[in-house]
């Protein structure tokens, strides 16, 4: 079974050639994938495998991202995967009905664009630029209200360096996005990400936040200590990307 994503007429855009079935994966999800299966049956329409482990760029703790795609999800789904994630705590996951997914916001639909397909057949468009611009500043909006909430108001250091490491990764989410936005090609990887805005000399502060998401271990007993100038940065960072006026301001140069 093969998980295909299409695309639309869109400028530069080039074919996806890595969306296929894995034949190599490694046993702990050769287990999840047997154990999921199991217990939603024909109620699983795709399960695909994302995230860092899937792109190759991991570390030791880095989760296993999936995403479940469900024909209806209910009580007793949600109970059925209660007993299987019990049994992998290092596995994070959507879960998603039909009409979740068909109602998700457009823009969000890259997240599917480099998952690596464990079983079933998903089709799905590649968003318009509009779409993905749409998408990421209503995520930096959200992201940018829970660090603003969590900077203001006590909270204890341990659940602000963990915000750090996840908006972290929304920098990431951003950056990729807006780079498919100007470009109609997603940088695969961090470091591709990276690469792309260090070409073009833009974005500094994002790529020095991304340096300290790919050197995590080197900065999470730091970040630990002194989470405060991590958000300050974080907050700075979502407050002034707003992908629409950058896209606009390179036209005009």
């Amino acid at each position: 079974m093969k998980c295909r994503i299409e695309h639309r007429d869109f400028k530069n855009i080039n074919e996806v050639e890595n969306v296929r079935i894995l034949s190599d994966i490694d046993e702990i999800l050769k287990g999840f994938r047997n154990d999921i299966l199991k217990v939603l049956q024909d109620n699983l329409v795709c399960l695909l495998h994302h995230g860092s482990r899937a792109k190759g760029e991991a570390r030791p703790d880095s989760d296993y991202d999936s995403i479940i795609i469900v024909k209806q999800v209910n009580k007793e789904i949600i109970k059925r995967l209660q007993n299987v994630f019990s049994n992998y705590p290092q596995f994070s996951f959507y879960l998603l009905g039909i009409d979740d997914f068909k109602t998700m916001p457009k823009g969000h639909y890259l997240e599917f664009l480099y998952a690596k397909p464990l079983y079933g057949s998903l089709k799905v468009k590649l968003p318009t630029k509009e779409e993905v611009v749409s998408y990421v500043n209503h995520k930096r909006r959200d992201v940018l209200s829970t660090i603003r909430h969590t900077m203001i108001l006590p909270h204890p250091d341990e659940r602000k360096a963990k915000l750090v490491y996840y908006a972290l990764k929304d920098v990431y989410i951003c950056l990729s996005y807006l780079a498919f936005s100007e470009c109609g090609k997603l940088p695969p990887t961090r470091r591709q990400t990276i690469a792309y805005f260090k070409q073009r000399k833009r974005q500094s502060l994002g790529i020095r936040l991304l340096n300290i998401l790919d050197n995590w271990d080197s900065y999470k007993e730091d970040v630990a200590k002194e989470p405060d100038s991590y958000l300050f940065s974080l907050e700075e960072f979502f407050r002034k990307f707003h992908p629409k006026h950058t896209a606009i301001q390179q036209k005009d140069i």
